[in-house]
């Protein structure tokens, strides 16, 4: 289960995780171009039919519907009106107009809305690979099309997965070509249901905690546009490099097995080491700002929950034992995803503006807010010290 109950940012950490693979995807077959065209048209780099049926097979969506649909949407769309309030009040700030995107889906409506997005992000490496399939010859352009193939099966694997996980969701639309567009909430009903049951927590209150959670993204995200706008930035500049990298003679496979291989001593996560110096840069910042996000959004739960939930401190307890007790299947899942890396630096956001709040009060914490200099450095949010000095504090 995500950390509290959000899993909108671990499906950004997929998408560059699935950036890397399918980089390295389109390097593949660009060695084995030949000078002669492929009688055939390009081959796609994610096969994305592969990625759906394997997506809908793992999550099980027939097996977890929504009775009362029409109720549970009144009920989400009431909670999340309560919790706004109280989530400005504390930030002062308003947003610039009132939620009104709020989903009940399934699994299987969130597969697709995450698929729409997903479409979206890859289109630039996409265009880069049909460009390259097509002065493939007849061998190329079989190969090209199992390693669609191989990259289909393994988006719907991770989005399948996360299917059947993932409780509530603000998607902040990324890289839509509309920048007046805004997120919208999705809340899984079949997996709050089922884990709603399993920890033998209240309907109502259980609903709220997480209407409450995802709603703090709303702010963070809407009541500050630069930090959307500032996101996006990032993820363009590094499936940009990508990109680049790979429409050029160097960066291929061997290159990235030497990264892997020889930061073994580092301690870095096996994600960090394939990674150029350049790309490094970047994922560092777009770590840090999700850390703080995640971070923050918890900071606010505890700060503000039990104003909302007499039962807070119980939910809490319940989906900590939960965590704690994750399946052996769920642990190896997570390292080889790389989910277990931003995980922990979630953790530690929470940890940082914690601190910060601790030491010297929410105004100052908030802060964060103003412009994308004020953000914090993944060293600041492992040494908040730093960014209180660094900010005059």
């Amino acid at each position: 289960m995500p950390s509290k109950s959000n899993s909108s940012l671990r499906r950004v950490g997929t998408v560059l995780l699935l950036g890397v693979v399918a980089g390295y995807g389109v390097r593949y077959v660009a060695s084995r171009m030949a000078a002669r065209p492929a009688s055939g048209g390009p081959t796609s780099l994610i096969d994305w039919d592969q990625a759906r049926k394997f997506a809908l097979r793992v999550s099980q969506w027939e097996q977890a519907g929504i009775p009362e649909r029409a109720r549970r949407r009144e009920q989400y769309e009431r909670l999340v009106g309560r919790s706004e309030p109280l989530i400005a009040k504390y930030l002062n700030v308003q947003l610039p107009a009132p939620i009104n995107r709020v989903y009940v889906v399934d699994r299987r409506e969130w597969l697709e809305a995450n698929f729409s997005s997903f479409a979206v992000v890859f289109k630039p490496i996409e265009e880069l690979y049909e460009r390259l399939g097509a002065r493939q010859n007849s061998l190329g352009a079989a190969l090209g099309t199992i390693n669609g193939t191989i990259i289909g099966t393994q988006m719907g694997v991770l989005l399948g997965f996360l299917a059947r996980r993932v409780l509530g969701q603000y998607d902040l639309s990324l890289l839509s070509p509309d920048p007046e567009i805004r997120g919208a909430l999705y809340f899984v009903e079949p997996n709050i249901a089922r884990v709603q049951t399993q920890l033998g927590l209240s309907d109502e209150d259980f609903r709220l905690w997480i209407a409450l959670h995802e709603v703090t993204h709303v702010f963070e995200f809407e009541a500050y546009p630069w930090v959307r706008t500032y996101f996006n930035d990032l993820l363009r500049q590094f499936l940009g490099l990508l990109t680049d990298q790979l429409a050029t003679a160097g960066g291929g496979l061997p290159q990235m097995l030497r990264r892997l291989v020889g930061g073994g001593a580092s301690g870095a996560h096996w994600l960090e080491r394939v990674l150029t110096p350049e790309q490094q840069r970047i994922f560092d910042q777009l770590q840090a700002l999700m850390s703080l996000v995640e971070g923050y959004s918890n900071h606010i739960m505890n700060a503000i929950g039990e104003q909302l939930l007499p039962s807070f401190r119980e939910i809490e307890a319940r989906v900590e034992q939960r965590q704690q007790s994750k399946p052996l299947f769920e642990e190896i899942f997570n390292r080889v995803t790389g989910m277990d890396l931003k995980l922990a630096q979630y953790k530690q956001g929470e940890a940082f503006v914690n601190a910060v709040a601790a030491q010297k009060g929410v105004a100052f914490i908030n802060r964060v807010w103003d412009r994308p200099e004020h953000l914090p450095t993944m060293d600041e949010i492992r040494s908040p010290q730093r960014w209180i000095a660094r900010m005059g504090g």
